[in-house]
């Protein structure tokens, strides 16, 4: 199709690693649409952690237009300062200088534009601009729908005040998986507005091996080394799958836990100390790039207990470096392990864990095969070019709507 001219919204850029997957997902989104022929400009904001912004407060504020960067896939990235760290992090607050002026100035220069996430200052910012300039856009929420989990209160007057607004002006709305299709629907959003394109998986993270021993040397593990990698929220449960795994008959087994703290991390450690696994439980902290690689690739299973997740690209990471996956039924994240297989879907309680835990690591052999056997599904599903072409379409679509 001819080239066109793509907005990309989001609050968070690709080296956030502190706000989970969605930072890499649109990066990689971003990537590949530029591959297939089409002009990407990505607006987002200097989030990066608690601590650390992207690029440095000095100055930042007083820029009215932040100089666009150019990635090495001919992606334009405009970074845009929030005004506070704090309320960024701490809060999903995300109030960037600028974008506003600069959308109200250049909206109208793109054909189509994709808003990450719901519930945000930089995408509502940037649905009223674009409604404006009469350029249609595509929400894709990514989980973020639902009003669940923290500060709920918050989302509520969102929603009220902005929120709807966005998500009814959408042109199209993109589900991630049949599960989140049919959560947008109970929404009230209509089944016509509504297009199911999964996530991408960057598939160039793979092309070297990750080295192997780095975790396991570090644990003195003589036995199996269980993992979790992800953010440390209520809605991660954590805490059943530390519970399941004191239940195993396994005493030379080492849990490894390496995430983002956002709000957890104390009600999992309290449980290691109550069911007596603490001291072969270890916690890692944020892990970013090559690093969370070598923790998959030394695990002999990796566990996802999630609910509402509604798609998890942790498992697959998992299974392109060989790993076997247990994840949970009652999210999306079960329906893509069910379609790549490589794990076991179980229900969401402890013994249901525990049981699929000790299934695993009594046939490892198995399950290795079976994991590398399912990175090659993973390769063809989930492939950058392959979702790229299929988001192609929807914006096509949109296009020819007018």
């Amino acid at each position: 199709m001819q080239g066109l001219r793509v907005l990309h919204v989001t609050p968070y850029a690709a080296d956030a690693w502190a706000y989970g997957g969605i930072p890499r997902l649109s990066d990689a989104l971003a990537r590949g649409l530029s591959a297939r022929g089409h002009s990407v400009t990505i607006c987002t904001t200097d989030a990066c952690d608690a601590d650390r912004r992207l690029q440095g407060d000095s100055g930042a504020h007083g820029r009215q237009e932040p100089p666009p960067h150019r990635a090495p896939d001919n992606v334009v990235v405009r970074v845009f300062p929030n005004i506070s760290n704090h309320l960024a992090y701490h809060y999903q607050c995300f109030l960037p200088v600028g974008l506003g002026r600069f959308l109200r100035r250049h909206a109208a220069s793109f054909d189509v534009a994709h808003l990450h996430a719901c519930r945000n200052i930089p995408g509502a910012i940037a649905a009223r601009h674009l409604n404006r300039a009469g350029v249609p856009y595509v929400l894709a929420p990514n989980g973020t729908a639902p009003n669940i989990e923290q500060r709920q209160a918050a989302k509520w007057v969102f929603d009220l005040v902005l929120g709807r607004r966005v998500m009814h002006r959408a042109a199209r709305v993109l589900a991630v998986t049949d599960i989140e299709r049919r959560q947008l629907t109970e929404m009230g959003v209509a089944p016509g507005r509504i297009r199911v394109v999964p996530n991408p998986v960057e598939l160039d993270e793979f092309v070297e091996a990750p080295r192997r021993g780095r975790y396991r040397t570090g644990m003195a593990a003589s036995g199996p080394l269980v993992v979790y990698l992800g953010k440390l929220t209520p809605r991660k449960r954590v805490d059943v799958l530390v519970r399941a795994f004191a239940g195993l008959a396994r005493p030379d087994a080492a849990l490894v836990i390496a995430g983002n703290d956002m709000g957890a991390g104390a009600t999992v450690r309290a449980v290691a100390r109550e069911v007596g696994v603490a001291g072969r439980t270890r916690f890692l902290g944020l892990l970013r790039g090559r690093e969370r690689l070598e923790l998959l690739a030394d695990a002999d299973v990796v566990v996802y207990p999630s609910e509402h997740e509604i798609f998890g690209l942790v498992p697959l990471e998992a299974l392109l470096v060989g790993t076997p996956v247990v994840v949970t039924d009652d999210s999306g994240c079960g329906e893509v392990i069910a379609a790549t297989g490589g794990g076991l879907v179980v229900r969401g309680d402890v013994e249901a864990v525990r049981a699929a835990i000790a299934h695993v690591l009594s046939a490892p052999a198995h399950w290795r095969a079976a994991a590398s056997e399912a990175a090659r599904r993973v390769r063809s599903l989930y492939a950058p070019s392959v979702v790229c072409a299929q988001l192609e379409d929807v914006y096509a679509d949109m296009v020819a709507a007018g």
